[in-house]
């Protein structure tokens, strides 16, 4: 297996983002890099246009439909220039998302700088990716590495004020239900919190927000799990006792359909208990 470049793999950058967009795996890698996990049913588009008819690289939308995610891909040149780290800003503000991501092989200090600056300084989470393409018997795998991450809400400098469910809006919601349940968490991003390595099986339980308001809840393997019929046997009558219906994914099982802040911390007390007592089995 050797590393290549976005050149040498795909030739340019529409056929590199329209890979990401049709290999499921690899927007799975994606999401994961970015600690955001969707329910079945997400979507990324490639070529997606704006109002002026310019072409946004990938859209990521959820099983609401509702975009959640904007992508920009340096070209195949490899280091972020300032047009593409420049113009994300564009493009998540046509798209009214908040989220943004920027894809690249490597970027100079003075280019990361100004992303930290559209983290402090705007609405926007803007996270700056390390693209990894590795090829073995002309098979390609894309992973992801976090180059920049956003800052929390506490040290942004800009806010957006919005009577909307904005992903501003989702982050402060998640961060409140942190802030008023901390000894039930151990980690909190804009997307979700969780307590993680529970039970004897180290699973992590996750509460995520919808765009269109309540909460669903995962429990998160890591595809430990994919193919385990006692687990997903288990799980399923699991998430009957709590008149859910079981949702599963090659990383995750999870239950939706959760109205309130209050139900969703009873769900996640209950999974807890679940997974301490040994009642989700593998």
């Amino acid at each position: 297996m050797k590393r290549i470049s976005i050149k040498e793999a795909f030739g340019g950058e529409v056929a590199f983002t329209k890979f990401i967009a049709n290999d499921i795996e690899t927007s799975k890698r994606l999401l994961d890099s970015i600690d955001t996990t969707m329910e079945d049913g997400f979507k990324v588009t490639p070529e997606e246009h704006t109002a002026d008819s310019k072409r946004v690289d990938l859209v990521v939308r959820d099983s609401d439909n509702e975009i959640s995610l904007v992508v920009e891909s340096q070209d195949a040149t490899g280091w972020l220039d300032s047009v593409h780290a420049s113009k994300i800003t564009y493009y998540m503000y046509d798209k009214k998302c908040e989220e943004g991501v920027l894809l690249t092989e490597d970027a100079d200090e003075h280019i990361k700088g100004y992303v930290r600056y559209l983290n402090e300084n705007t609405p926007y989470r803007i996270w700056l990716l390390t693209v990894l393409i590795f090829e073995h018997d002309g098979t390609k795998l894309v992973d992801f590495q976090p180059l920049i991450r956003p800052v929390g809400l506490q040290d942004k400098k800009v806010r957006r004020i919005s009577s909307g469910q904005t992903d501003e809006t989702m982050a402060a919601i998640i961060q409140q239900l942190y802030d008023e349940n901390q000894n039930l968490f151990t980690n909190v991003t804009s997307r979700y919190a969780s307590r993680n390595n529970v039970g004897k099986q180290n699973i992590n339980i996750g509460i995520h927000a919808y765009k269109s308001g309540g909460f669903w809840i995962d429990y998160w393997h890591n595809a430990r799990y994919e193919n385990n019929e006692n687990f997903k046997t288990s799980f399923n009558e699991f998430a009957k006792s709590l008149g859910k219906e079981a949702g599963f994914q090659k990383y995750r099982g999870y239950v939706n359909d959760i109205a309130t802040k209050t139900e969703a911390i009873e769900v996640f007390n209950k999974f807890i208990e679940a997974l301490e007592k040994g009642v989700i089995k593998v």
